[in-house]
């Protein structure tokens, strides 16, 4: 088992489960925070992790693209479903709360797994330059739990079981490296969940966010991969 990838996930770990006292040092950047770290998570999901993903046809074919479409299909139903079915306001927030931090879990548990692919590769760099921007991308999805309901607070365990998310996906993709098949789909079933969630709850909606961060978060992802491509071409 490589050790970097889950030393990395035990820092993002520790990032998450001390956010409340760190929201209070960095809130009034979050906006810019969530701005840079969504183009630059998103460029590096686009560019890096999805060829990872279509990779893995050469292990299971054609059947790794539906594994991806349920990833988001999943997601999207889950939330419509709570949307239209759950009348009552309080019990609505409620659930909403509930499908957040599933959201927050799937989307951590599968930086872990991508720690895991990128520290498979040739270079070093690419997988701390991934690393980065999962840094970026705890810091303000952690700050932006702490705003939701209290009800996580009072589920015993919950929020540890929210931060070590990280190192269970480390540990979940080095038992399931030596069935590529198991391996492959479930990355692409994750895969698909975090487009959705990237996409759906991590781009800030209408009026909020700043332009320019996330087009400096953009042009720096494209900035780290091809950089460290043309280091190791």
């Amino acid at each position: 088992m490589n050790i970097v990838p889950f030393i990395l996930a035990g820092i993002l770990s520790f990032i998450h489960y001390f956010s409340e006292e760190l929201s209070k040092h960095v809130e009034k950047y979050h906006e810019a925070i969530v701005s840079f770290s969504a183009g630059m998570f998103i460029t590096i999901i686009i560019i890096s992790l999805l060829p990872e993903f279509f990779d893995g046809a050469k292990f299971i074919g054609q059947n790794i693209y539906p594994f991806l479409l349920l990833g988001f299909v999943f997601f999207h139903i889950s939330e419509k479903y709570i949307y239209q079915h759950i009348k009552n306001k309080k019990k609505l927030m409620k659930d909403l709360a509930e499908l957040h931090a599933i959201g927050f879990f799937v989307d951590h548990f599968v930086k872990g797994i991508a720690l895991v692919f990128a520290f498979q590769g040739e270079s070093v760099l690419f997988g701390f330059a991934l690393f980065i921007s999962f840094l970026l991308h705890t810091v303000s999805s952690s700050i932006s739990l702490t705003h939701i309901d209290d009800y996580f607070k009072k589920v015993p365990g919950l929020g540890l079981l929210l931060a070590i998310s990280p190192m269970i996906g480390v540990l979940f993709a080095e038992l399931m490296k030596p069935d590529k098949i198991i391996f492959h789909s479930a990355f692409s079933f994750v895969i698909g969940a975090l487009l959705y969630i990237s996409i759906r709850d991590m781009l800030p909606e209408e009026k909020e966010g700043r332009i320019g961060y996330f087009l400096i978060g953009f042009a720096t992802g494209l900035a780290i991969v091809y950089s460290i491509n043309f280091l190791i071409a």
